[in-house]
């Protein structure tokens, strides 16, 4: 497939490239597609491999230890940002989707937390968090609200932690965890300047943006320098280059062209005879550069991170 139109590296902002042993394929893909350099939320263990094998084509977002059961979960959190800041990490990521305050038992803005985010702030590091999940989720998975809240409680949680750290360099994955309300993120992007969206989640971006194409499109024409391409793509031991293709193919048809029609992606938010339609979105090509490559270098640079030679 042709490269995208950009000048520069095209840049993944948001995938889980989760070890060593899955990276040729997963390089083997991006390649295809035209795909340089990758933000990857990776175990911390997986880390000083791959930075070994694809030096300047992979950097690091912090994250805890996957579902980290033990009392001491905080205090491994917090030596995990010091090691990843040792490692050129410059951001950390805060799970706060309503399945996983439930699994903590605790909430973003819950005392236990601030010790954490302050780490991050001192030591100058981006934050990103995801808020809310998909609407179809909150309509069934997350229907009883008295355990899992409700998406309005969520989100004047998060406009609470914002307003806390005002100023700090922050990413909202997966269109701040609301693609279905342009309305409520717009309002976002007004009242916090610091705060950028990634468009990452590709099941989600393909259902969602599809549904209100026009709508999305001058949104993302209104915010083109707010918005960070990424595909929130995961590998894995049965993740071959067919599957990381298709997630790639989905996340270039829907920004770059007119494309209308089916994908190889099975969506299981919806039934067999209901699933959805890619509506490209055809971004200008101008859009297209800040959306792959310019938002990106800008915003690592703003915090001390770089590609090297690649960027």
């Amino acid at each position: 497939m042709p490269r995208p139109k950009v000048n520069g590296i095209v840049v993944d902002f948001h995938c889980h490239l989760l070890a060593r042993r899955h990276a040729e394929a997963w390089f083997e893909a991006a390649r295809h597609y035209g795909i340089d350099c990758f933000l990857s939320m990776t175990p911390l263990e997986e880390v000083v491999d791959l930075l070994r094998d694809f030096a300047g084509r992979i950097q690091f977002i912090a994250v805890p230890k996957f579902r980290d059961e033990s009392p001491n979960w905080t205090e491994d959190w917090r030596r995990r940002i010091e090691a990843f800041y040792n490692l050129g990490s410059r951001i950390a990521k805060f799970h706060a989707a309503p399945q996983t305050m439930r699994f903590r038992g605790t909430r973003l803005d819950d005392p236990v937390y601030r010790p954490l985010i302050r780490e991050v702030i001192d030591r100058k590091m981006a934050i990103m968090t995801h808020i809310g999940d998909p609407d179809l989720w909150y309509a069934g998975k997350y229907a009883d609200s008295a355990k899992f809240g409700t998406r309005e409680e969520h989100y004047r949680m998060w406009e609470g932690i914002l307003n806390e750290y005002a100023g700090a360099p922050w990413i909202g994955a997966h269109m701040g965890g609301n693609p279905e309300d342009l309305h409520r993120l717009q309002g976002l992007l007004d009242r916090y300047p610091n705060l950028m969206l990634d468009c990452s989640a590709t099941r989600w971006m393909v259902r969602e943006i599809s549904a209100r194409r026009d709508a999305a499109r001058e949104f993302f024409l209104r915010n083109q320098d707010r918005i960070l391409f990424g595909t929130d793509q995961v590998s894995g031991d049965d993740r071959s280059f067919e599957f990381l293709a298709s997630r790639f193919w989905a996340h270039r048809k829907l920004w770059e062209t007119a494309y209308v029609g089916t994908t190889p992606i099975f969506d299981p938010d919806l039934p067999p005879d209901l699933q959805p339609m890619l509506r490209g979105l055809a971004l200008p090509d101008e859009v297209l550069q800040k959306l792959y490559h310019d938002n990106a270098i800008s915003f690592l640079a703003k915090i001390g991170m770089t590609f090297g030679r690649w960027g």
